[in-house]
């Protein structure tokens, strides 16, 4: 049978290990949105939808991709841990963008999409890769502990709400510590308003980092097959 599965943040780190190993499988329809097709998105089974998850107004019409099948898998991987740095000093449009790429234009994507996989009664599964910032504060990273927590918060009501029967399944998951850029731009933040920034640059030194492509076959083995 074919799986439906929709991607975002598919351009480098987890979401790009996710994007290869999911072009591998076979019967696996794939949609990549992000803001850059990387040419990859010509096969037959995987086509591309640009949006800029930090521009509310290019909210891409779902409509078409729902086409048929039982159920479809819809994996949050885009997110940014940008702005770092203490609060009263931080950008408000850098505030503003964060808020938007991990929380607002989620939120609003799920909220769509459950409402069409409702209409077509298709099954859907929202696999979010999360953190374990969303769960406890860590100096320096304000913007991402909190919009990382809102979005977790908006998809456990979403559970609750479908707890009895409904269509829709949540899965949190957190991926750990990864050898990605977003670990080289934590690495590279001023350490006197990120107080960890020592332990993060032990752990790379140190060989402690995840690989991407560990993760990601470990999500597409205990999530998707």
């Amino acid at each position: 049978m074919m799986k439906s599965i929709i991607l975002t943040g598919f351009s480098r780190g987890l979401g790009k290990s996710l994007l290869q190993k999911l072009l591998g499988l076979e019967s696996v329809r794939l949609l990549a949105i992000g803001r850059i097709d990387s040419g990859k998105m010509q096969q037959a089974d995987c086509s591309f939808m640009p949006w800029d998850l930090a521009k509310s107004e290019d909210f891409p019409s779902l409509s078409k991709i729902i086409t048929g099948g039982d159920s479809l898998t819809f994996i949050n991987n885009a997110g940014t841990v940008e702005p770092i740095g203490d609060i009263g000093e931080l950008s408000e449009e850098a505030l503003r963008q964060t808020a938007q790429i991990n929380f607002v234009s989620p939120m609003l994507f799920c909220n769509h999409l459950v409402g069409l996989c409702r209409k077509k009664q298709q099954k859907l599964k929202i696999i979010n890769i999360s953190t374990g910032a969303a769960n406890y504060p860590i100096a320096g990273w304000s913007a991402y502990c909190s919009t990382k927590a809102a979005f977790k918060m908006f998809l456990d009501v979403l559970a609750e709400q479908e707890k009895d029967g409904g269509y829709v399944e949540v899965v949190h998951v957190d991926p750990g510590v990864m050898d990605t850029e977003m670990q080289e731009k934590i690495r590279a933040a001023d350490a006197k308003s990120f107080p960890h920034l020592a332990e993060f640059q032990a752990l790379k030194a140190e060989g402690k980092l995840r690989r991407p492509e560990d993760v990601a076959e470990s999500i597409i083995r205990k999530y998707i097959l």
